[in-house]
């Protein structure tokens, strides 16, 4: 699907019917047949929107001499569903194609606040403040995104504190996998913010200082609060994890403790049932007595023991 804009006299972005006249175009899992058509009328290389719609590709910026088109690969959180009620994110490449008079980004996912940059006055003739712009909400995006899973993980903490299952722990896992997911997208985005202004296809006004600033703090921002949180949850999870084998030992503790004492009368039985004499008479109940007391003891013993070699 592509949307094309354009701005209006009062710098308000608007949609247009056709890529006539259009400012910027919103790709959105184009067809094939869309693919050659932007490539046949605008003509930048057809590598910037394939690599734009690979899931794998990493956070980069390239330029074409022969086009004169610029690309800027950022990588923005994504939400995806999962068996379980949780809000849990992975990340995406967004491609930012830049020309001389076209912006053109690319996602292989619609892209919910892309939209929101459609109610605020652009003016998309100035392309290094939509990139920034653009930039500045995939940061913010990071922070909204971290402050949910932050709210996600509060939740599986007090849910564990009342019971450990596999479920609990399921979702533990998942908050920490949306964790590292964003720590490796935000460290190459860096790389590629530090970058954004050294292409020849975007030229840097003075204007544009005081954005550049916002989005380096919320970014860095974004990254501080992902490795405190990614730290959290790895001890959460180491925690738990011990807290597991503890259990788990206590119990093949406790299970071997009761076999021990279960032996010991069955022995005493086993003893006396092989043409043993019974201590009185064979036909006593004494001596069904005595044997009882005599497992009793022993029982009575091991476990003595056993206490006190626990203490």
């Amino acid at each position: 699907m592509i949307t094309a804009y354009r701005n209006n006299d009062a710098l308000e972005v608007i949609t247009t019917e056709t890529w006539q006249g259009a400012q910027w175009l919103n790709v959105t899992k184009p067809t094939q047949e869309e693919v050659q058509s932007l490539i046949q009328t605008y003509g930048f290389p057809k590598d910037f929107l394939e690599d734009a719609l690979d899931s794998e590709e990493s956070s980069r910026i390239e330029y074409d001499d022969d086009s004169g088109y610029s690309l800027i690969i950022s990588d923005l959180p994504i939400s995806k569903s999962g068996k379980y009620e949780l809000k849990s994110f992975t990340t995406l490449p967004l491609g930012i194609i830049i020309g001389k008079d076209l912006i053109v980004t690319v996602c292989a996912k619609p892209v919910p606040y892309l939209e929101h940059l459609t109610l605020k006055c652009i003016n998309l003739n100035y392309k290094s403040q939509f990139a920034l712009k653009l930039m500045y909400e995939m940061a913010a995006q990071y922070n909204r995104s971290l402050r949910l899973l932050n709210k996600e993980r509060r939740q599986v903490e007090h849910n564990l504190q009342q019971r450990v299952t596999n479920t609990r722990l399921y979702l533990l896992s998942e908050i920490e996998k949306s964790l590292v997911y964003f720590l490796g997208s935000l460290k190459t985005n860096a790389s590629t913010i530090r970058q954004l202004f050294r292409l020849p296809a975007i030229k840097r006004f003075d204007e544009d200082e005081e954005l550049l600033e916002d989005l380096q703090n919320e970014h860095q921002q974004a990254v501080e609060t992902t490795e405190l949180y990614l730290r959290i949850v790895e001890s959460m999870s180491n925690s738990y994890t011990s807290l597991l084998s503890n259990q788990l030992n206590t119990t093949m503790q406790t299970l071997t403790i009761f076999t021990v004492l279960l032996t010991l009368p069955t022995l005493v039985f086993s003893f006396f049932g092989m043409n043993v004499p019974l201590p009185i008479d064979d036909h006593s109940a004494l001596s069904w007595i005595i044997i009882i007391v005599i497992s009793f003891t022993l029982v009575l013993i091991t476990s003595t023991l056993l206490w006190r070699s626990n203490k």
